[in-house]
C-alpha cells in the first residue's frame, strides 16, 4: 500500500493522520478517473437529449440558471457585439467590480484596496494561474492537498512544475482534515503552500469559522501560501447553507498577502458552458496575471445577467446581516465605471431581486430534497453520507459488489446505465483512498444538482444495481 501514516504526528482525536506519499507524476492514461470517463463517455454531446446516460457524479449543475441569466443569454443572441468584442487581459470591468462587490458582501466589512480581481475562462484557469505564480513568483516546490480533490486540481498542479502530497482526516466517516492534522502534514511534508476547498469537492464538508480561523492561524506563523478554492460555495440564500466567512480570518490573522482566491460562478448558477470564472488576490498576483494575457480574455457572453446575479448575491447577504451597502473604500475603485454600470452594482433596480431570490432558494431547495431521497432510497444498505454544507455534492458511503473500483465503475455503468465515480478517482495516491474504504464499503461522489424526473431515475439505477448484488 502506498499510502503512509505517522504515528508520531496524533491528531487531537487520538486517530491516525492519513499522509499521502510525495507526487511528482500521474499516467493519467492509466488512472481510475480516466478510464472510467472513457468508459462512460459513448454519447456523442452534440447531439445529446439527456435520455440515454444518467450522470449521477456528473460534478456539472444542470438545474435551471437564474432569469436575469437567462435574460441575458436571450438578448446578446439578439445583439451579438459582446461575442465579438475584446475586453482586456483581466477581463469585463463591471464583472471585475462585481466580484469585488460579492466578495466583500460575504466578508461584510471594507474589502482593502490591495486586493484585486481577474476573470478566468472558468475556474480552472483561475487554478492554473494561482499555481502558476507560486512556482515562478513564490518559490514554492512542493504543495499540501487537504482532501479528496477533482483531478483537474492535481493535474494542475503537477502540470505548473510543482509537487504534492494529500493528507486526509483520520477520523472515521470524515475526510477534510481538521487544523491540527493540516499542521501535522506541514511539519512533515515541509509544503509551502496548501490548496484548500471549502466546501470540499467531492465530499460536501466545509470547516468551521473557528476550524478555518485557526488554519489561517497556522499558516501565518509558519509562513505558508494559501490557494483557496471556494467553487461551491455560496451566500446565505437558502436556511441550510452555512457561508464560510474566509475574509473576516484572513484579516485577523493579516494573511491576504499570501492568500490567492479562486471562485466561479458557472458551476453555482448552472452555466458551466459560459466559463465565468475569477481570482482575489493582490496586486503582484494581478500583475502577473495581466503580463500573461496578451491577445486573450474571458468571454463576454451574458455580461449584464452576470453582474446582476453578483450585485443581487451581495445585495441579500448584506440585507441578511444588516448591512446597509457596499464600502465608501470599495466604492472609491469604481470611479472608473460609468452610471448604469455603477447603479447595476449598487442594485439600484429592486424590479427582479424578489425573483432572482425565490429562484436560487428554490434551486438549493430541490438540491437538499435530492439529498434527502438518495439517503431514503439507500438506507437498506446502511448508506453514509458527508455533511453537505453548501455546494451540491457530497460522499456516499455503500457497499461495493466488487472491491475494485474500477469494476464496479464499468458494472454500474453497464447494467444500470447509471455514471458514479468512486473515491479512488478523486486521489493522486490511490492508497488513500484504500484506507478511507473498509470491509467491502465504498464511497462514491453523488451530484445532486438535477432536476426530477431524471434524478430519481439515477438513483433507482443505483439502488436496483445495489439490491441485485447485496
Amino acid at each position: 500500500m502506498n499510502w503512509s501514516t505517522d504515528p508520531t504526528m496524533a491528531t487531537t482525536h487520538g486517530d491516525a493522520l492519513l499522509l499521502g506519499r510525495q507526487i511528482e507524476k500521474i499516467s493519467w492514461k492509466e488512472s481510475l478517473i480516466n478510464e472510467l470517463e472513457r468508459h462512460h463517455n459513448t454519447v456523442d454531446y452534440s447531439s445529446y437529449q439527456g435520455g440515454t446516460v444518467h450522470m449521477i457524479s456528473s460534478g456539472v449543475n444542470y438545474l435551471r440558471p437564474p432569469s436575469v441569466i437567462l435574460r441575458s443569454i436571450a438578448e446578446d443572441a439578439r445583439d451579438w457585439k459582446y461575442i465579438n468584442c475584446y475586453c482586456g487581459p483581466l477581463g469585463e470591468s463591471i464583472l471585475r467590480c462585481g466580484a469585488l462587490v460579492y466578495e466583500e458582501s460575504l466578508k461584510g466589512s471594507p474589502l482593502d484596496a490591495p486586493i484585486d480581481s481577474a476573470l478566468t475562462v472558468g475556474a480552472a484557469e483561475g487554478i492554473r494561474l494561482a499555481f502558476e505564480f507560486l512556482r515562478q513568483e513564490r518559490n514554492t516546490e512542493t504543495v499540501l492537498v487537504a482532501g479528496p480533490q477533482y483531478s483537474i486540481v492535481h493535474q494542475t498542479i503537477l502540470s505548473a512544475g510543482l509537487r504534492f502530497h494529500e493528507v486526509f482526516s483520520g477520523s472515521e466517516g470524515r475526510f477534510l482534515p481538521d487544523p491540527a492534522e493540516i499542521d501535522a502534514a506541514l511539519e512533515s511534508t515541509g509544503a509551502t503552500a496548501l490548496l484548500l476547498t471549502e466546501p470540499n469537492n467531492p465530499s460536501g464538508e466545509q470547516h468551521t469559522e473557528a476550524e478555518f480561523d485557526e488554519i489561517i492561524g497556522i499558516l501565518e506563523r509558519r509562513g505558508v501560501q494559501l490557494v483557496l478554492d471556494k467553487i461551491s460555495t455560496d451566500f446565505a440564500a437558502h436556511e441550510e447553507i452555512r457561508t464560510l466567512n474566509y475574509g473576516a480570518a484572513l484579516d485577523r490573522h493579516d494573511h491576504w498577502a499570501r492568500t490567492l482566491v479562486v471562485d466561479s460562478l458557472a458551476k453555482r448558477r448552472a452555466v458551466s458552458g459560459l466559463r465565468f470564472g475569477y481570482v482575489l488576490g493582490h496586486a503582484d498576483f494581478i500583475t502577473f496575471i495581466e503580463n500573461r494575457r496578451f491577445g486573450g480574455c474571458p468571454p463576454l457572453v451574458a455580461v449584464l445577467g452576470i453582474a446582476r446575479d453578483l450585485a443581487f448575491s451581495g445585495y441579500l447577504q448584506r440585507r441578511r446581516h444588516g448591512v446597509t451597502g457596499i464600502s465608501d473604500t470599495l466604492w472609491q475603485r469604481f470611479g472608473h465605471l460609468n452610471e448604469e454600470s455603477r447603479a447595476l452594482l449598487a442594485v439600484s433596480d429592486t424590479s427582479q431581486l424578489d425573483e432572482y431570490a425565490d429562484e436560487v432558494h428554490d434551486m438549493y431547495q430541490l438540491i437538499f430534497d435530492n439529498r434527502r431521497l438518495v439517503e431514503d432510497a439507500l438506507a437498506p444498505w446502511n448508506a453514509v453520507t458527508t455533511p453537505m454544507a453548501a455546494g451540491f455534492n457530497h460522499l456516499l458511503r455503500v457497499p461495493l459488489p466488487d472491491p475494485d473500483p474500477a469494476v464496479f465503475g464499468r458494472s454500474l455503468y453497464d447494467e444500470a446505465q447509471v455514471a458514479c465515480f468512486p473515491l479512488a478517482c478523486f486521489t493522486g495516491d490511490t492508497g488513500l483512498a484504500e484506507a478511507k474504504t473498509p470491509g467491502g464499503f465504498g464511497w462514491l461522489r453523488v451530484s445532486c444538482a438535477t432536476e426530477r424526473p431524471d434524478f430519481e431515475r439515477q438513483v433507482e439505477g443505483l439502488a436496483s444495481f445495489l439490491g441485485k448484488y447485496s
